[in-house]
């Protein structure tokens, strides 16, 4: 099913790539008809922004959310282990997961990066992707909440994931996490001492634009995958 692939493909940094190929990704939601029809009008409007918005304000825009803000991180073991030693060995196990299914990352992206997961979830039976999805709709589920308090079109793909795993995050979860953090964007000071104690590990050359001159590496194979064209091969 490539909808939780289109999905996943939505939730990386945005390019020029990227909005060249969102007609294609319509077509493949309203094909496969796996989302309702209120879900794929949300999305719709996602992409319609996407659509109509300077590249550069879209990758500010993803950059602010997502490399910014931890508490809306697409790493999903960072909401599960945090910075603890079992993030590392949960990293190794979910890797084995992908070589099983007979996939290898070939990206400079972690394991746990919610659009390779969901990636992983749409070669799999439909049964067990929807299992699998089930398992992190909570994480899915508060990611949602907080990108809504950031008047964020993105939750709309999280909400989309609820959709297809045919299951509700729960609500009490939700409640808990959103005490802790709303998803609010980090003052300078927070951001400060953010760096200070992760910059050894930080992951954000995918997020910040660094080295880009050849595009992004992440959106273009997701692409590749999914054998939809850009307006360059079409030509």
């Amino acid at each position: 099913m490539k909808t939780l692939k289109v999905l996943g493909f939505l939730l990386t940094y945005p390019s020029a790539q990227t909005v060249e190929v969102l007609g294609e990704c319509r077509e493949i939601l309203a094909a496969e008809k796996w989302l309702d029809g209120e879900t794929l009008v949300a999305l719709d409007g996602l992409m319609e922004w996407m659509e109509v918005t300077d590249l550069l304000d879209l990758q500010e825009d993803y950059v602010a959310l997502f490399d910014r803000t931890p508490s809306l991180s697409l790493h999903l073991f960072e909401h599960i282990h945090g910075d603890s030693k079992d993030r590392g060995q949960a990293m190794v196990d979910l890797s084995d997961v992908y070589e099983d299914a007979g996939l290898i990352i070939d990206t400079k992206e972690l394991p746990d990066y919610l659009p390779l997961f969901l990636e992983y979830l749409s070669v799999i039976p439909l049964d067990d992707a929807r299992e699998n999805l089930a398992e992190v709709i909570n994480i899915t589920g508060i990611l949602s909440k907080r990108l809504k308090n950031r008047e964020s079109l993105y939750a709309c793909v999280l909400d989309a994931l609820a959709v297809a795993a045919a299951c509700q995050p729960d609500i009490e979860a939700v409640e808990e996490a959103l005490k802790k953090s709303s998803g609010a964007a980090f003052t300078f000071e927070e951001m400060d001492e953010e760096w200070e104690e992760h910059n050894a590990f930080a992951n954000t050359q995918q997020t910040t634009g660094q080295d880009m001159d050849g595009g992004c590496p992440i959106a273009q194979e997701m692409l590749d995958r999914m054998n939809l064209p850009t307006s360059k091969e079409e030509a």
